[in-house]
């Protein structure tokens, strides 16, 4: 099995599956090969989980092509099939990631009030984010930020993202009363929540 090898100073061998599905060693300056192999034979099942994982998750990223179709609230699109002047004229790619904003400002709020009432989980502001990091954040005075992307995702799974940032709002937590929390307005969370790591890559359009 061939795998790339980091020795530092350390006292444990780790190893991990990258986004690309290589799998990375990091062993103690004196750890021997006989060592580090037997160690990484002995999370072959783990290791063979993620790289399917990997693979399944490249998969589905492949499957997104920007350069010919727009995608909103998990349908997709000709270009010829939505009002797109704002591409019209101008960079194209600037133009596209104007359009997803346009569309991010009309349509979260307004799923995230429509929630807040539905489940009384309050907020006191909402701005939207350009993070590469997170779809949403919720500070301790109540201000709630959405990443502008989600507007790309199924409806479901933003419903999903405004829901635990709104949970925040009672538990500023990941603690098991927080997500006893989710799963009282979204019982299915942790299908979702999987769900949504697939689609971690677009926090790097733009």
């Amino acid at each position: 099995m061939e795998y790339n090898l980091i020795r530092e100073k350390r006292k444990t061998i780790s190893l991990r599956v990258s986004s690309s599905g290589d799998i990375v060693v990091k062993a103690p300056l004196k750890a021997t090969t006989a060592v580090i192999e037997d160690f990484i034979t002995s999370k072959s099942h783990w290791i063979e989980k993620q790289q399917k994982r990997v693979n399944n998750i490249q998969a589905f990223r492949n499957e997104f092509d920007f350069n010919s179709y727009i995608y909103l609230l998990g349908q997709k699109y000709n270009f010829a099939d939505i009002d797109l002047s704002l591409l019209m004229q101008g960079n194209k790619k600037g133009k596209l990631i104007e359009f997803y904003y346009s569309e991010a400002e009309k349509k979260l709020p307004k799923l995230a009030k429509e929630i807040s009432e539905r489940t009384n989980l309050t907020y006191k502001s909402l701005k939207l984010s350009n993070s590469r990091r997170m779809w949403g954040s919720y500070d301790r005075n109540g201000n709630m930020k959405l990443n502008w992307r989600l507007v790309i995702l199924p409806k479901e799974l933003i419903k999903y993202v405004v829901v635990h940032e709104l949970c925040h709002g009672v538990h500023l937590n990941h603690s098991k009363a927080f997500w006893e929390e989710v799963r009282t307005y979204c019982p299915e969370y942790k299908t979702l929540k999987k769900q949504l790591d697939n689609y971690s890559f677009l926090l790097q359009i733009g």
